[in-house]
């Protein structure tokens, strides 16, 4: 059509513009790469003390985690953390008929102090004496009624101690093994803080209880180190009663090997309260250390042995021309 000065139009086809260019940006502003994941989230959540929904029992121990970080452990520590929730939601739901009667004590008792207040005047005394104070009280404090039982004081700390989570109680003696478990389940450094052989016992049975094979190979690395001939029984009682046995003949063979250490605790008091443990140690060093015997000969051998030698010849040589 006729083309007019200042008027838009629109063409019927598009500019060819060519193939695209590629355009490089440099001199980018420094970015830090990302390494966020999970695992390294719920270790941020631990280490600040946020979001916490449980709570690890052991004795008057409390310890803050997640469920479902214990949960994700083993089906058998899924199975525990269900229980722990279930009896705390049944517990808020439905109160004990003992904190029912507790209430019900509470509640006639809040008027005692006015009726203390109520109390009518002395009458005379009989004696001269009797009203007098005793040795370091003052004046007034005769006619003072006697303190509430302490009971409503213990249901209050009952009332305070009681958790606002559900709280999972491990059935061990040790809070320093509760932590090593929590030190593993989040990651918190590759270190086993564990003490004594006593609280590394806890964290076998916490292994055993919740499933968690992860805890049971640090325990047993803990065993496996630091053996002296003064811990060396109570090392091999342990892999006893909890079923290591390979740590059990590799502590035992060591023991063994050096003469001078199974001297010492051959002679110990302590391994006489494991006879089991002393016969099992006797045994294995009368199989390293006995001599080994000369190769017996047998009776033919002796029996030509007595032979004359040029006898023996002459029958060796009947022997060969036949």
């Amino acid at each position: 059509g006729k083309m007019e000065w200042g008027k838009v139009t629109s063409g019927n086809g598009k500019a060819s513009m060519g193939s695209p260019i590629e355009i490089e940006v440099s001199d980018l502003p420094s970015m830090l790469k990302p390494e966020r994941n999970l695992a390294e989230g719920i270790k941020s959540l631990y280490q600040t003390c946020q979001m916490y929904d449980l709570n690890l029992r052991v004795g008057s121990t409390s310890l803050p985690a997640h469920k479902v970080v214990l949960a994700s452990m083993s089906p058998a520590c899924c199975e525990q953390v269900r229980k722990a929730v279930a009896e705390f939601e049944q517990g808020r739901s439905s109160p004990s008929k003992r904190d029912q009667v507790k209430t019900e004590k509470d509640v006639p008792a809040t008027p005692a102090p006015a009726a203390q207040a109520e109390v009518p005047p002395a009458a005379s005394p009989v004696y001269s004496n009797q009203w007098k104070s005793q040795p370091g009280t003052e004046e007034g404090e005769k006619t003072v009624a006697p303190k509430a039982p302490v009971s409503p004081k213990s249901d209050a700390g009952s009332e305070k101690s009681r958790s606002s989570r559900p709280e999972l109680f491990l059935e061990i003696g040790s809070p320093e093994a509760a932590r090593a478990l929590l030190d593993m389940v989040y990651g918190l450094g590759s270190e086993y803080n564990i003490t004594s052989d006593e609280a590394n016992k806890d964290v076998l049975r916490l292994a055993k209880q919740l499933d968690v094979p992860a805890l049971k190979e640090l325990a047993m690395g803990y065993l496996s180190q630091a053996v002296t001939t003064e811990n060396a029984v109570h090392r091999l009682q342990t892999c006893r009663e909890f079923g290591l046995d390979e740590l059990y003949e590799a502590i035992e063979e060591e023991v063994v090997i050096n003469r001078d250490a199974l001297e010492q605790v051959a002679g110990d008091e302590e391994v006489m309260k494991h006879p089991e443990i002393l016969q099992g140690l006797l045994l294995r060093s009368a199989r390293i250390h006995r001599p080994v015997p000369p190769p017996k000969r047998c009776k033919r051998d002796l029996d030509e042995a007595k032979v004359r030698p040029d006898k023996l010849k002459a029958v060796k040589t009947r022997a060969g021309g036949a």
